[in-house]
């Protein structure tokens, strides 16, 4: 994949052997991604693939049953040399190189490289991710990133969960954006590897604040959306449950723009002017569409709303 937001998807089900197989196989795992896949139970495979580019990283998500998957000699392609950041996320895994062998449990990661002979195995039905980044500039951020192969990383359960959020919505949304955001995605993907991997010095402290700052204000963002029609949603409440102070959230909503409490207002506001509009909520009573977008006070809500809209909430309601 070289384009900046290029996607692909492949799978296969069926039996691990006879025509369709060795072209998928050959296709697929040998051309597309330098492996070879084979099932490790019985004589049939499930395997179903999807990536997406995103400038100089790519992300893969395999869903599947068990499988191994298997970098020979033969497959290793030494004008592209890159790392491969692998994610456990609702599957075990077994990775060796290099002398080294691990066993990932869900939500654990490691690193293999694209240089030597490896070996992954799904042990188990689920989901894992894939990241895939150029040797040169992981290389950049984390010094004796060798010693990392196959090695577990510095298990953080928050960190973890802000890289996987990270992963998810990337992939999800990075196709359908321009190639200087989807330059932004990649390089708070590889802040957020750096970190897992033990960067240290100025690469950690940079690292910190961009890729995990931004992380942290997309989670945060998701957990306002989450708790928009209820009226304990506070600064406060919002800060201790990210494990952060106040003053810090406050902080990545200023860097972009804009503030806590106007940025819950705003998404309060489009909430009830999405419910006004939509026809299953005619019979609903104006204040109970007030209330479910979290406004405890109406004549608020009603002022607010004119403000933003120029128009009032039963105005909004007759448009067809």
């Amino acid at each position: 994949m070289h384009a900046s937001n290029r996607m692909f998807r492949s799978g296969y089900v069926g039996p691990a052997s006879g025509p369709r197989y060795e072209m998928w196989r050959e296709e697929f795992g040998r051309r597309w991604v330098s492996l070879d896949f084979e099932p490790i139970a019985g004589d049939r495979l499930v395997a179903e693939l999807s990536g997406t580019e995103h400038a100089f990283i790519g992300l893969c998500a395999m869903r599947g049953g068990p499988v191994r998957m298997q970098r020979r000699n033969d497959l290793i392609n030494n004008s592209h040399s890159y790392f491969t950041f692998l994610h456990a996320t609702s599957s075990r895994l077994a990775v060796s190189q290099g002398g080294r062998s691990i066993e990932l449990s869900p939500g654990q990661m490691t690193l293999t490289s694209s240089e030597a002979p490896a070996r992954v195995t799904k042990l188990t039905d689920g989901q894992r991710w894939s990241i895939r980044i150029p040797r040169r500039i992981l290389a950049e951020t984390c010094p004796r990133i060798d010693d990392r192969i196959a090695r577990p990383t510095d298990h953080d359960s928050e960190l973890a969960k802000l890289l996987l959020n990270q992963i998810e919505s990337a992939h999800r949304f990075g196709p359908k954006v321009d190639a200087v955001t989807n330059d932004a995605i990649a390089r708070h993907l590889l802040d957020l590897a750096a970190l897992c991997l033990g960067a240290v010095g100025d690469a950690a402290h940079l690292a910190k604040r961009r890729g995990l700052a931004a992380a942290r204000l997309d989670a945060i963002k998701s957990d306002i959306l989450r708790r928009l029609g209820g009226f304990d949603l506070q600064l406060a409440a919002v800060a201790a449950a990210h494990r952060v102070s106040t003053r810090y959230v406050q902080h990545l909503f200023e860097q972009s723009g804009t503030s806590f409490t106007a940025f819950v207002l705003e998404q309060r506001l489009q909430l009830a002017h999405r419910l006004l509009r939509e026809p299953h909520s005619r019979s609903r009573k104006i204040s109970d569409i007030a209330v479910a977008a979290g406004f405890s006070d109406i004549s608020y809500f009603n002022r607010a709303f004119r403000a933003r809209y120029g128009a009032t909430p039963k105005d909004i309601r007759g448009v067809t």
